[in-house]
């Protein structure tokens, strides 16, 4: 009986250590703000930003394109907004390319023939598509900060298709926003019961050319964009203006069907579990100046605002050449997969974004784009409420 004992004890023992092992007692929670910050630390230098009593935090890297790679409403040990490339942060890889992060600055066009991202490889297509040098390895100076706020700088040279060169400057103003700074924003009144982290991405974009710049040889415009990890309870909502349908937005790369993209009650509703490769543009017309994302899975309401002015120039995300370059969006939302559209479990992102227009600048002047990005965390009626009163819809809408 005691030899039988000890056997299966032994046994139990053995499983225990392969579990270890193999299994969670050794795995690294990589969703955590704190690991994400431990590990930017060992390969770049940072600037983190803080507010509510360290509640709410975020992480800016100069060397990575400035980028806000993550923030937290959690505290140190809370959740990761970001989504992050872990395995391509590393000492060999100084600079911001394929890291991912949570807010960057890029300049536009993206599509057709005044396109900076495939310079002069010929043919215009999406497979020579490929981010600049100069934008892939930027590194922003460090004019100013302070515990809410740090302001960056920096020099651009970019060629686009056709080959019009453009040198402008671009400055980069990142705050984190406070509840008083939040509710002033949204005109809303927030529940001391929810959780939140939120900031403010603004630029200034100028033409340091000494000559103007021109719609027939490519204008330039001030593109932000966040990475968020996706999953299959994860939409991004969109209340369209002017009795918008999904007849009037743009769709880009694998077709969406009526799972992946639908309306309900005149808002858009996008799939974003990051396992299927397409993409959305709403253009001005349509375009609300707030929409949202909304992770069940996360209890995590995202919603977005940005400068939306009554200018017409806009890029589109087509990889061609046009009759109408600068007839484009003012949402572009992006949904990753796999490149050849096929099935996959695995999941990597999606990104909200938001576009500046594109103006005949001249010598010094500038053009100005706000990109705000605010994350609150509660119980479903607590979001739902958020919901009803800055995007007037219900989330119980969802599929």
């Amino acid at each position: 009986m005691q030899k039988f004992l000890f056997t299966v004890r032994f046994k139990m023992l053995r499983l225990l250590i392969i579990m270890c092992i193999f299994g969670s007692c050794n795995k690294t929670d990589t969703s955590s703000y704190k690991n994400d910050l431990e590990l930017i630390k060992e390969h770049t230098n940072f600037i983190e930003l803080t507010t509510n009593d360290g509640k709410s935090r975020l992480i800016v890297c100069p060397k990575y394109q400035g980028k806000i790679m993550t923030s937290t409403y959690g505290g140190i040990n809370g959740k990761s907004n970001g989504w992050l490339n872990r395995s391509a942060i590393n000492k060999e890889n100084l600079s911001g390319k394929g890291l991912g992060g949570e807010d960057r600055v890029w300049i536009g066009p993206l599509g057709g023939q005044f396109s900076f991202y495939n310079q002069q490889i010929k043919p215009l297509d999406e497979k020579n598509w490929q981010v600049p040098a100069t934008l892939e390895n930027m590194v922003f100076n460090e004019l100013s900060k302070t515990n809410t706020h740090v302001s960056l700088e920096n020099t651009l040279r970019l060629t686009n298709f056709s080959g019009r060169t453009l040198n402008l400057n671009i400055k980069r103003d990142i705050f984190i926003l406070d509840k008083n700074n939040i509710e002033e924003n949204l005109k809303f009144k927030l529940n001391p019961a929810i959780d939140f982290v939120a900031y403010d991405s603004s630029h200034t974009l100028k033409n340091i050319d000494s000559v103007s710049w021109k719609k027939e040889t490519g204008l330039a415009s001030i593109w932000s964009a966040g990475m968020f990890k996706g999953s299959d309870n994860t939409t991004v909502i969109i209340p369209l203006k002017n009795n918008g349908s999904i007849a009037d937005i743009y769709k880009y790369m694998g077709p969406l069907d009526a799972k992946r993209l639908y309306t309900k009650n005149k808002t858009l509703l996008y799939k974003t579990d990051g396992k299927y490769r397409s993409k959305i543009g709403i253009p001005h017309k349509f375009a609300p100046e707030i929409y949202g994302c909304y992770s069940k899975d996360l209890q995590r309401l995202t919603i977005i605002q940005y400068r939306k002015t009554n200018d017409s120039l806009y890029f589109n995300s087509n990889a061609f050449v046009q009759k109408k370059p600068y007839q484009g969006e003012v949402i572009p939302i992006y949904n990753n997969g796999t490149m050849d559209y096929s099935a996959t479990n695995e999941i990597s992102f999606f990104e909200l974004e938001s576009t500046s227009a594109m103006k005949e600048l001249q010598p010094n002047e500038t053009i100005e784009h706000f990109h705000r990005v605010y994350h609150f965390s509660g119980s479903f009626d607590e979001l739902n409420h958020i919901s009803e009163t800055l995007l007037s819809f219900e989330l119980n809408q969802i599929k």
